[in-house]
């Protein structure tokens, strides 16, 4: 999958999301990136963003 079939919004909350540390990704101050990216991902990755979620639901 190339970058021009991704959804602009998707890419540009990855493009942050991957910038930062997991623990940066996981907190609360970066609960709507996370949310921004999982609304415009793919079908085809959303079980990982899936499994990210519950990792971070159980931190909260």
């Amino acid at each position: 999958m190339n970058n021009d079939s991704l959804h602009p919004k998707f890419v540009e909350a990855m493009k942050k999301l991957r910038s930062m540390s997991e623990e940066e990704r996981l907190s609360e101050e970066n609960k709507d990136l996370f949310e921004q990216a999982m609304n415009y991902a793919p079908l085809d990755i959303q079980p990982q963003l899936i499994e990210i979620r519950k990792k971070y639901d159980n931190l909260h």
